[in-house]
């Protein structure tokens, strides 16, 4: 029977009080044992009276126990129950040699001296580190509690959060209806669309936090109060166990110090042999549940509370970024709760073995150093317990979002790292700048992503991996990262000439250019930007030219990067039909956008339409 499995969570309060009274008594009678030792050699009357002093301050306990306990506890066993062999608390067997220690009368010096040395100190020791061991369990409790309010505290601030967010995006709706010029509705719809997806995101997050208290709340409940009550209740019964031995060994030596009273000292000894340490415990809570002092009400579970009359839905919201950052925050729980569930599964191994290794073979104390031994293992348990309850929050989030979306593909997530920007960068998420200047930013150590601290969670879990291409010379220019950007730029400024081109006058595509021919002509530019990077590095003909192949090379001017793609492929053989070229030299006659290809090839620097004559 354990404090935690038959006890309710409430009654934590009432399971300290008991193991601090135990204590106390335990403390009186190291005390004792001490007193008694010094105190020897005028055994007969100062032992009477410091046994009658022990009495009453047991009744004075008995009488101001909170569960109830009354003096009919301590009273002595009759010769029969003394010589039974059935289990008993600790109290009677306290009583049967008190009775026995008012009895004798004479004890020799060098009894005085050694339950000195190895009885009354060795119990004020141990009593002593039950005491912190019971402080260590209280305030370890206090923590749970106290993380259990944050979190519920967490939980009230989002549903602040969401109520303001409600309000801003009910103002902007207003303001929207009431605008009169379209100037003014357009300004403000778009402020309603972005205080409906602030508001959505304050919803969700309300949401994950009413999850994670009601996860928490069970937690510490039904799984954390109850593991704190059984280490109550490991104190409780190891400060039994330690009484118990150490009034044995008190009543060995007074056997062997005193021949005329051996019949007492073994009917004390049998009495104080049948103590158990569960005994004490099964009667606290026989107590508790008979006196109807055992009462709980299970809490009710939070619940989401929206703006249902707004047409408000208790579900998260699944807008544009909302899936984006649910999906992260999924992820983010999922391998966090691994990591707390393995931490936890450590600690508890490590205290399993710390137990074995302290009691033994015996399974029982030996020394109060073993006791060290028990703390450091209930440390360890407290600490595991403590990467429960973190489990318990990433858990809850997780299922809170997978209900929501159904199971998340772990995909490959980017390892962001906390950035400082010193220069003003781009971010690769919204297109906006970070700025500068000590700015905080994200980036993946894999793929070299750089986004906004802010759009962390909202990037997709696509990572490509770090680029291989980034080690060479050739490769650092054009694959990485900054190469794949340049491209970008690039394909921008070359489509815009493109477009500008058409509609100042091609002759080949009239006035004006459809979107889709806009769409195309950016894809052939692009195709010819890198001909145009092939066709730079391949051996010109001289009669391209027009001049003579035996006595002239052209000079054509190259950019750097087509001076480093040159050298990088000296080696390589390549080829150009006059296939190739043809189709290249109509489409510079068809874009005008490119006139270093056109020259390469004799057909001038001039118009497109020069270009397509020298065709």
């Amino acid at each position: 029977m354990t404090f935690g499995s038959e006890l309710k969570p409430n009654e934590f309060g009432a399971i300290n009080g008991h193991v601090e009274k135990q204590l106390a008594v335990s403390h009186a009678l190291s005390k004792l044992l001490a007193e008694k030792a010094a105190a020897e050699k005028e055994y007969g009357r100062k032992i009477t009276e410091l046994a009658r002093g022990f009495r009453e301050q047991l009744g004075g306990a008995s009488r101001t126990s909170s569960e109830g306990q009354n003096a009919a506890d301590s009273v002595a066993l009759t010769e029969a129950e003394a010589g039974g062999s059935e289990p008993l608390d600790l109290m009677p067997a306290v009583i049967e040699w008190l009775q026995q220690l008012e009895s004798e009368g004479r004890m020799h010096t060098q009894l005085g001296s050694r339950a000195a040395s190895e009885v009354a100190e060795e119990l004020g020791k141990t009593t002593g580190l039950l005491s912190d061991a019971r402080t260590q369990s209280l305030d370890f409790y206090q923590k749970l509690l106290s993380e259990r309010d944050k979190i519920y505290e967490t939980k009230d601030k989002a549903r602040t959060l969401y109520e303001a967010r409600t309000k801003a995006l009910a103002a902007s709706q207003q303001k929207q209806e009431r605008a009169t010029s379209e100037k003014d509705q357009e300004k403000f719809r778009q402020r309603a669309d972005r205080d409906a997806g602030l508001r959505n995101q304050a919803k969700n997050e309300y949401i994950l936090q009413v999850a994670v208290s009601n996860e928490v709340k069970r937690a510490v409940n039904h799984t954390l109060t109850p593991r704190a009550m059984d280490a109550m209740q490991g104190v409780n019964e190891r400060r039994v166990a330690a009484a118990r031995r150490l009034l044995l060994l008190q009543l060995e030596m007074q056997e062997a110090a005193g021949a005329e009273r051996a019949q007492a000292t073994r009917r004390a000894a049998h009495v104080v042999a049948r103590v158990q340490p569960g005994v004490d415990s099964v009667r606290f809570v026989r107590r508790r549940i008979e006196t109807g002092l055992s009462a709980w009400d299970e809490p009710p579970d939070f619940r989401v509370v929206v703006d249902y009359a707004g047409g408000e839905s208790d579900q998260m919201a699944l807008d544009g970024e909302s899936q984006a950052i649910l999906r992260n925050m999924c992820l983010h729980a999922q391998r966090e709760a691994s990591r707390a569930e393995l931490e936890a599964r450590a600690k508890i191994q490590a205290a399993e073995q710390t137990r074995r290794e302290t009691l033994g073979a015996a399974g029982a104390l030996s020394t109060a150093g073993d006791e060290r031994g028990l703390q450091k293992a209930a440390e360890a348990e407290r600490e595991a317990a403590m990467a429960e309850l973190e489990a318990v929050q990433f858990q809850a989030v997780r299922a809170a979002v997978e209900q929501r979306l159904g199971p998340v593909d772990q995909g490959s997530p980017h390892e962001f790292k906390p950035l400082t920007v010193a220069i003003a960068k781009t971010c690769d998420y919204c297109g906006d700048s970070i700025g500068g200047f000590g700015r905080k930013a994200a980036k993946c150590t894999l793929c070299e992503y750089t986004c906004h601290a802010k759009c962390q969670l909202k990037v997709e879990p696509n990572c490509t991996g770090a680029d291989p291409a980034a080690k060479s010379g050739f490769l650092a220019v054009f694959g990485t990262k900054r190469g794949r950007r340049a491209s970008k730029s690039v394909h921008r400024r070359s489509a815009s000439t493109a477009s500008g081109n058409s509609s100042g006058g091609n002759s080949a595509g009239g006035a004006g250019m459809s979107a889709a021919s806009f769409d195309n002509m950016a894809q052939q530019q692009q195709q010819h930007q890198m001909a145009h990077t092939r066709v730079s590095m391949l051996p010109m003909p001289a009669s391209a030219a027009g001049i003579d192949p035996a006595t002239a090379v052209p000079s054509v001017a190259r950019t750097p990067q087509e001076i480093l793609v040159s050298r990088a492929r000296s080696n390589r053989s390549s080829s150009f039909d006059s296939g190739s070229r043809s189709s290249i030299s109509n489409f510079n006659t068809n874009t005008s956008a490119n006139t270093n290809t056109n020259s390469v090839y004799g057909g001038g620097g001039g118009s497109g339409s020069g270009s397509a004559a020298a065709a």
